[in-house]
């Protein structure tokens, strides 16, 4: 009996083992192009894109408020993001004159609805300022 019982748990012993061995090679990628996330850019406007890492980036989508110094953007996934306007950012390619109000300017160049897409950088952690706004729907 006691032999019996040795003899199982030697076989479960290997039979572990050889599972065990078994379970390592699938894991592991054969299809080098796998190992490689693709380096091309594969989020497309309407989202913040691409150079989220440090430097500029880009947000496309609708204008749904203009308050004072802000231009407020829903974009493709519905988010409402704040985007800081200065006298440093060009609406349409063209610069807000300095002796120009920032609000007065932005309600006469953007309206709520107007397709937007807007270059930025994010200043402060958390403060995104519009370097650039054009509208897409002139």
């Amino acid at each position: 009996m006691k032999l019996k019982v040795m003899g199982m748990v030697a076989g479960l012993a290997w039979g572990g083992a050889a599972l065990a061995q078994g379970s390592q090679e699938p894991s592991m990628p054969q299809d080098p192009s796998m190992q490689h996330p693709p380096s091309s850019g594969s989020q497309t406007s309407g989202g913040m894109q691409g150079s989220q890492m440090q430097g500029q980036q880009e947000l496309s989508g609708s204008v749904v408020a203009l308050r004072k110094d802000k231009v407020f953007i829903k974009d493709e996934n519905g988010a409402v993001v704040a985007m800081g306007v200065n006298h440093s950012t060009q609406i349409d390619g063209k610069p807000i004159e300095k002796h120009r109000d920032i609000h007065s300017h932005l309600r006469r160049e953007i309206k709520e609805g107007d397709q937007v897409r807007t270059k930025f950088n994010v200043e402060k952690t958390t403060e995104n300022m519009a370097s650039s706004i054009e509208k897409v729907n002139k």
